[in-house]
């Protein structure tokens, strides 16, 4: 017997976020990573490639120093390059549009009636939110290293205020400062479970992503015990092999967004019963869909 599709606009807790998202992931697998990878893995190639190549650069340095008596470099050029910073970039704009690409699949899939919506459906609402949610990344990530360097507490505290934001962004096609003072209201009073819930998931991710990193592991001990102290004698094609294996572990964040989407539909549902209204207004209505973002004025 078939499984029932997940509805979105459901009041749940911590425990049935947790399920759910895995039980959404499983029922939208296929669409979900094929919409996933098809948006944002050329992002997520460049940024292997980018930090593959500062991997190789790191090595050569360290065969230099080897060289030279353990003389280190003292310029910035020679410490990193632009291999570094375009990494940091690439893998900016790769977090960016998997935020977008997760959470627009999520809003789509509840205007469709817990339907999987097409690549197109998806790329029309990237196009539409992409530079607003890279904004707002840029912004949120600003405010919770100050707000993480005050006393820790603080940024720990608005951490899952912060998350909200973007799937109040997307779902009700809202501004910045709209969905920045809405997350606020929306997880007053249910805070820890939030919090537990993108805790948990994040816990899970992290563990998951030691079996990308098990490979530059064994590498490295390998390699330290051939080579002593010469670790630098490490082949250029081995450390890129080593890098792509490690970036591809940014496809398990797939699993935290989706908890998050979750979680503000859970406590839009508390606040709201925006579900409930759905269904009552659909009653007599047989007016098509379009799935297109509405402004918002």
């Amino acid at each position: 017997m078939q499984q029932p599709k997940i509805e979105l606009a459901k009041a749940r807790d911590l425990g049935e976020i947790v399920s759910d998202s895995f039980t959404f992931i499983k029922q939208n697998f296929k669409p979900l990573f094929t919409t996933v990878i098809t948006f944002c893995g050329l992002f997520i190639i460049a940024t292997a490639t980018t930090y593959a190549l500062q991997q190789v650069k790191v090595l050569d340095m360290q065969k230099h120093i080897f060289e030279n008596n353990y003389q280190t470099f003292d310029t910035v050029s020679d410490r990193f390059g632009v291999e570094f910073f375009l990494s940091i970039l690439f893998m900016m704009l790769s977090y960016t549009l998997m935020i977008t690409t997760v959470i627009s699949y999520m809003a789509l899939y509840k205007q469709k009636g817990n339907a999987a919506p097409t690549n197109e459906e998806v790329w029309g609402y990237i196009k539409y939110y992409f530079f607003r949610v890279l904004t707002a990344a840029i912004l949120l990530t600003v405010l919770l290293v100050v707000a993480t360097l005050a006393c820790v507490i603080p940024g720990i505290y608005v951490y899952p205020i912060f998350g909200l934001v973007f799937p109040i962004m997307i779902f009700e096609n809202a501004s910045f400062g709209y969905s920045f003072s809405r997350s606020f209201n929306l997880i007053k009073n249910n805070w820890w479970a939030t919090f537990g819930t993108l805790f948990v998931m994040t816990i899970i991710v992290s563990f998951a992503s030691l079996i990308f990193a098990f490979p530059s592991f064994i590498i490295t001990i390998v390699n330290a015990l051939t080579h002593g102290k010469n670790t630098a004698s490490t082949s250029v094609p081995l450390a890129i092999i080593v890098g792509l294996v490690q970036q591809m572990a940014q496809l398990l964040y797939v699993l935290p967004l989706v908890a998050l989407g979750f979680c503000y539909c859970n406590l839009n549902e508390i606040k709201e019963s925006s579900g409930l209204m759905d269904r009552i207004n659909q009653f007599g209505s047989n007016s098509p869909d379009s799935h297109l973002p509405a402004e918002e004025y």
